[in-house]
């Protein structure tokens, strides 16, 4: 951790000199000579691994007196840049404070020079802990091999058979399966770390619980447990695309994110509307009050149908009043299948030496059955060279910390495994601490936070997100992070640390100041830290906090929903002058105020932006900001941004659901914005024609355009422009809706007339975008009517607002052969007439996921040698559609159908229907059909 703290205030300090030299005027050269000093004590920590006694002193003064210089060096460039946006007269009457400024830095600066030089000049604490070169270099062997099996670890990140449990999962189907028709709850009891989850996960993957029960839903408490949470994440099981309930912009109703603001026996209300008509499986994991217990039960049913409740409980006391049934109790794993865990983990099915058996064996053994210890032992292991040399080593570590303490077999294993992590992925593994237990962490953002946290060094010609996402595998592949949630690509798109993990991040970040967690059990304790994450509401800190925030460069509220108010900007501006990176998680605001500007060292914001309208030109002044995530929106309406984009020198990432309208001129400039991978969306208007004929984002990755009345024809010439994007591939286009439009709801209404250009010609133009891979197209309305040909490489597409489909679109769909997922969004407000989707003898020769959506579709037919590829079919408001073909059924790799407010005749056919070769059907007839539209729950934009 503490060369990264260094090699961050290095690279600080490099940029400063290179790129903003104007701020440092006056104390260059000290800043200079500084550099050179920190560049030593870098090369000193190169060689460092041990961190005991005397070194543990020693890294200690190392990581505060390059804090100290980081602090000194970012004060001075907040204030100076403030100086140097005041007028001249300002200037003026500020000089003399200006001189002082300059001579106290300078004098800051010196006396931490001399710090670092006694440091250095102490030859004997340097010496008890320097390495022998012949072990850096075999150090950088070891990594760079590491470099070269890394895309090895991107493979599929489903979960892997689990090892053991045998008898147990009979016992839990039995006990599942067995019983009355009265709701019954069933519960699992072990130490953390026992593996209650994973035995729960195996039942509920079972296929004997996946024909009893059609509808399942799994749900994590946490020690914070909060009601509404745990209801919330319950809704997002029992509803697909809970958060997503349908698409554009309705007048009169909210989006699906006003779900925060429901009240918990509204929330109830749902749970149970979701579940009153079906067999149903809930698993609640990992819950640890009686209490949560009583605030939630009676959202469940007790519906005469035989339905379930499956509890994972560290308490025997909790699990009983839950359940009022004898708990199964989790027993730990025998030698025979602890070394099966192990080897299969550390092995990978290949061949290994016989003199690696017994090591295996004797380290197996002092995990004590505890299969989270083997796992993460295993996991440290695979990442080492496979002889009897490395291995003696580990099991001299695994000895040296049971003499320690031989009570606490699972925090020995955590720790050793965190110890002999590589040092750059420490502080991405510590970092997953600052988030709430059982918090399903968005894997993109996190990336994104990294970067703007200064862990990804040394990038090379690589981008820093690709490197960052080798070291979230990295991580995976050791057993320290989970995958939550994976995308069509098998890539992992949420992700979750076990909550004995989660302490480790805790318990090594607050030794090493790397971030500290406050909640409102710990709110009064008067702290410094660096890096701060809010687990209470953030108003009640802010009245309740005696932290002093002087040196806060993170800081993340992870609290319940409340909307940001102008005194807490005022306390945000006034506390945190060097913040780096600003998450605000649920939390919103009405406004941001034109003191954003002042944040100069922001790299990364993120804020929920419900009503605001308005972001103010001072955020140009952030030269450092690296990402900014406007959050989800509430309504449909562009948010104004200033149009000088390209002072945000360094910026990567413009996230935002809703469209981004430039404003102002930006004439006089033809600066190229390098870094920027992403921007979402933009309107088309005069300023976002210019810039993007200027080629402003000449490295873009995913773009979003929305066309607009006033942009009508400017598309087709504007994709012309965007064909010179070698990177580009994924590309959004929202195209004119009606209300935009002005034009009646009415049958021949067409592309053309809401976006004043032919569909071929778009799709002529799109044609030549060879890297393009997800392609998005809203409101295509009749789009699908002509006989289109798509970019040669999408593997994604998305097309919503459809109101009909012809053979030829079809057809031209069906010859597509790379399409590996295909998104037919309709219209839930569209009364057409129905139409026939006919897919053609050998079509869709590639595609793996459909999903159809409030689409008018009369019959689906599927020709011979169709679809061959097909696995996952997801079907939702389709009330015209009353029967699937019957060659789905024959398809060898077809895994799951879903179909959700199916027709009544649907839904007969559904539920008279024999499943074979293990296909899960997932439905909701029309008798549990829940009636969204009494909570205004609607409305999604698509994501960039």
């Amino acid at each position: 951790m503490e060369e990264s703290v260094v090699s961050f205030v290095l690279d600080h300090l490099a940029q400063l000199v290179a790129r903003e030299a104007n701020l440092l005027y006056g104390v260059e050269d000290r800043v200079q000579s500084l550099q050179y000093e920190l560049q030593m004590i870098k090369e000193l920590l190169s060689s460092t691994r041990s961190k005991k006694g005397m070194e543990h002193t020693v890294l200690n003064q190392i990581r505060d007196v390059s804090h100290l210089a980081e602090d000194v060096i970012d004060t001075f460039v907040a204030k100076v840049s403030i100086y140097k946006r005041r007028t001249i007269l300002g200037r003026m009457l500020r000089g003399f404070g200006q001189l002082r400024l300059l001579h106290r830095v300078a004098d800051k600066i010196d006396k931490i020079k001399t710090t670092l030089n006694e440091i250095r000049d102490n030859k004997d604490k340097y010496d008890a802990f320097k390495e022998t070169k012949n072990q850096s270099a075999a150090e950088e062997e070891e990594e760079e091999k590491r470099a070269q099996s890394v895309q090895k670890l991107r493979r599929n990140v489903e979960e892997e058979d689990v090892v053991g449990f045998v008898h147990d999962s009979k016992d839990i189907i039995k006990r599942l399966l067995e019983g009355g028709s009265n709701r019954k709850a069933v519960s699992i009891v072990g130490m953390g770390g026992l593996g209650k989850t994973t035995l729960a996960r195996k039942v509920y993957n079972s296929s004997q619980v996946k024909q009893r029960f059609m509808c399942r839903a799994w749900v994590y408490v946490s020690n914070e447990c909060r009601a509404k949470e745990l209801l919330i994440g319950l809704l997002k099981h029992l509803m697909p695309n809970f958060e997503q309930q349908g698409r554009g912009k309705k007048k009169g109703k909210k989006s699906a994110g006003d779900i925060n603001e429901l009240s918990e026996e509204e929330l109830k209300k749902l749970v149970r509307n979701c579940l009153e008509w079906k067999r149903y499986l809930v698993v609640v994991d990992d819950l640890w009050k009686k209490q949560d217990w009583d605030e939630v039960q009676d959202a469940f049913p007790d519906n005469n149908r035989g339905s379930r409740i499956l509890i994972t409980s560290r308490l025997k006391e909790v699990a009983l009043h839950a359940t009022h049934d004898v708990p199964h109790y989790l027993q730990f794993l025998n030698e025979k299948e602890s070394w099966e865990l192990f080897h299969r983990k550390v092995f990978r099915g290949e061949d290994y030496p016989s003199d690696l058996e017994s090591l295996g064996k004797q380290m197996v053994k002092s995990c004590r059955g505890l299969p989270l210890s083997i796992i993460v032992l295993a996991g440290l292991l695979a990442n080492k060279e496979k002889s009897h040399r490395e291995w003696s080593k580990v099991v001299g570590h695994v000895n040296w910390y049971l003499t320690q303490d031989e009570t606490q077999v699972k925090d020995i294993v955590l720790k050793l495994s965190y110890d002999n992590l590589p040092r750059r992925l420490k502080p991405c593994f510590l970092y997953l601490g600052l988030f709430p237990e059982d918090f399903e962490i968005p894997v993109t953002p996190l990336l994104q936070k990294w970067v703007a946290e200064g862990f990804i060094q040394d990038t090379g010609s690589r981008d820093p997100d690709d490197v960052a996402e080798d070291y979230l595998y990295e991580l995976i592949d050791r057993s320290l992070v989970q995958v939550a949630k994976v995308d069509t690509n098998a890539s992992a798109e949420t992700c979750r640390v076990h909550d004995l993990l989660r302490d480790l991040c805790i318990l090594e970040s607050k030794e090493d100041r790397v971030f500290e967690v406050c909640t409102d059990h710990n709110i009064l304790i008067p702290t410094k830290p660096r890096r701060l994450s809010i687990h209470s509401k953030m108003d009640h800190y802010i009245s309740s906090s005696n932290n002093d925030h002087s040196c806060v460069r993170s800081m993340f509220f992870f609290g319940s929903i409340y909307y940001v108010r102008s005194w807490d900007w005022k306390w945000l501006f006034e506390s945190l002058k060097l913040v780096r990176v600003l998450e605000f998680g649920v939390n919103g605001s009405n406004k941001i105020p034109s003191d954003i500007g002042n944040f100069i060292h922001l790299r990364y914001l993120r804020i929920d932006i419900e009503y605001v309208m308005f972001v103010p030109d001072s955020i140009l002044n952030l030269w450092n900001l690296q990402t900014i995530d406007l959050g989800p929106p509430r309504r449909n309406v562009p948010i104004s941004f200033p149009a000088k984009i390209w002072k945000l020198k360094h910026l990567r990432h413009l996230n935002t659901l809703r469209a981004i309208e430039l404003r102002g001129s930006c004439s006089g400039s033809d600066v190229k914005m390098w870094n920027v991978q992403t921007v979402s969306s933009l309107v088309i208007n005069s300023q976002a024609t210019s810039l993007i004929k200027k080629g402003t984002f000449p490295n873009v990755k995913r773009l979003g355009l929305r066309v607009t009345s006033e942009s009508e024809g400017e598309l087709p010439k504007l994709l012309q422009s965007l064909q010179q994007l070698s990177y580009l591939n994924k590309l959004v286009i929202v195209l004119r809706d009606r209300d935009d439009a002005g034009a009646e709801h009415s049958t021949d209404e067409s592309v053309k007339r809401n976006s004043g250009f032919k569909p071929q010609e778009l799709l002529r133009n799109l044609g030549q975008f060879n890297c393009l891979t997800i392609l998005t197209i809203e409101n295509a309305f009749d789009l699908l009517t002509y006989a289109l040909t798509f970019p040669p490489n999408v593997t994604e597409l998305t097309l919503s607002e459809i109101n009909c489909i012809s053979d030829e679109g079809m057809n031209g769909l069906g010859n597509h052969t790379k399409l590996k997922k295909l998104r037919l969004l309709g219209d839930v407000t569209w009364s057409g007439e129905s139409f026939d989707l006919n897919c053609v003898e050998g079509g869709f020769s590639q595609l793996e996921v459909i999903e159809m959506e409030d689409l008018k579709v009369g019959k689906w037919k599927l020709g011979n040698g169709g679809m061959l590829r097909l696995h996952s079919v997801m079907i939702q408001n389709c009330a015209r559609l009353d029967d699937l073909p019957n060659e789905i059924w024959s398809l060898s790799s077809l895994r799951k159908v879903q179909v959700m407010k199916p027709s009544e005749e649907m839904a007969r056919m559904l539920r008279n229907l024999e499943i074979k070769n293990g296909v899960q059907l997932v439905t909701e007839d029309h008798q549990s059909r829940t009636d969204w539209t009494d909570f205004n729950i609607l409305d999604c934009i698509s994501e960039i």
